[in-house]
């Protein structure tokens, strides 16, 4: 497990309610299962939880260990988790997610939030280039998302890196995995002069769903400050916006037709988005007839195309953290002192963070 040693006058203090149960809600486990795996009585789990009695000492280093995390995680003060500090946006599919799970996504993107903010500290001033909408009614998503590309200093058609155009304009964007295929990503922007949006992106994403994902996501962090109604079809109407203006893919699908599948796989790789996203594209567009998009529907299932189409386009992959870590590596620090700072165990942060290899190469280990 290659748990770090704690100072003692860590053990005496007491662990932070809401911290205990973010940690344990990342792991997936009820207070009953953190409790049997620490060998510990549950009513220890449950009464430190609703601050009914503290956890240090010896008790709080078997949690500890039982969670595979380090004492001083469970001591740190909670993330602050109102909508107004971390709002955590989910696409569609999370109707799909039982409770449990929800919570478990949001637990491991609070204290990735957490683990990154610590990483970063002193090594990445970056002024945020794009802003928030003032309104808490967003206008137009198409609006928006043209702002946002001018902000982000892109040129006119497809965007050939969007994931570089984004860090280059102060956003952080981390890939792991977030324990289910249901959930793409989930995304913070905290309030706060010194605050970057960070988008969450699961790990093993297609190159053009990894794309629209994180798109959708940073609608999500500039639109939408409080939950509403009909946030996911805006996210997803900036995200197509975004990807492809419109007065600049109309072109490539005007007059395109069910017969003219070849036409499309063409475009994927230009455009860097699916095929499916090409079609929704011309509807939306006005370019084809709801009919003609419902033919599109049944030829796209004929064909296997829902689940896996052709032409493979190749994910991206961030770099702020990777540059940082190697950095930091650079100048003495050891992984296990990386995994400190990151409140982390040595070996959960060689499975979810980037560390050299041979030749100084930087790759990210995504273990479960």
């Amino acid at each position: 497990m290659n748990v770090p040693s704690a100072d003692p006058a860590v053990l005496t203090s007491s662990a932070d309610r809401r911290t205990l149960c973010l940690v344990r809600e990342a792991k997936g486990w009820t207070q009953r299962e953190l409790a049997s795996r620490a060998n510990v009585n549950q009513s220890t789990i449950s009464k430190s939880e609703n601050g009914l009695m503290e956890l240090k000492g010896q008790a709080l280093r078997a949690v500890a260990d039982a969670l595979d995390c380090p004492p001083q995680l469970l001591t740190h003060p909670a993330p602050l988790l109102g909508l107004d500090v971390s709002c955590l946006h989910h696409r569609r599919r999370s109707s799909r997610l039982t409770v449990a799970s929800k919570n478990k996504i949001e637990a491991v993107a609070h204290l990735s939030r957490l683990s990154v903010e610590n990483l970063l500290s002193g090594y990445h001033e970056q002024t945020v280039a794009v802003e928030r909408v003032a309104e808490l009614d967003p206008p137009d998503p198409v609006d928006v998302a043209a702002d946002v590309r001018g902000r982000l200093g892109l040129a006119p058609g497809p965007v050939p890196n969007l994931v570089a155009a984004l860090e280059h304009a102060g956003v952080v964007v981390f890939e792991r995995p977030l324990g289910s295929s249901a959930q793409d990503a989930v995304s913070s922007w905290p309030h706060g002069s010194d605050q970057f949006p960070l988008l969450i992106v699961n790990s093993g994403l297609s190159g053009d769903r990894q794309r629209f994902t994180i798109a959708h996501e940073l609608g999500h962090v500039v639109m939408h400050r409080i939950p509403g109604e009909d946030q996911e079809a805006q996210a997803d109407q900036f995200a197509a916006s975004l990807l492809a203006p419109p007065e600049q893919i109309r072109p490539a699908l005007t007059g395109l037709t069910t017969a003219q599948f070849r036409r499309l796989v063409e475009l994927k790789p230009v455009w860097g988005m699916s095929v499916a996203a090409l079609v929704r594209r011309a509807r939306d567009l006005g370019e084809i007839s709801d009919r003609q998009y419902r033919e599109f529907q049944l030829r796209l299932t004929s064909l296997g195309w829902k689940t896996s189409e052709p032409i493979d386009i190749p994910a991206e992959h961030p770099t702020t953290l990777r540059n940082v870590l190697a950095r930091r590596l650079a100048a003495g620090q050891p992984v296990a002192d990386l995994a400190r700072t990151a409140l982390m165990t040595e070996s959960s942060f060689r499975r979810y963070f980037p560390i050299p290899t041979r030749c100084g190469a930087l790759t990210a280990e995504n273990g479960a």
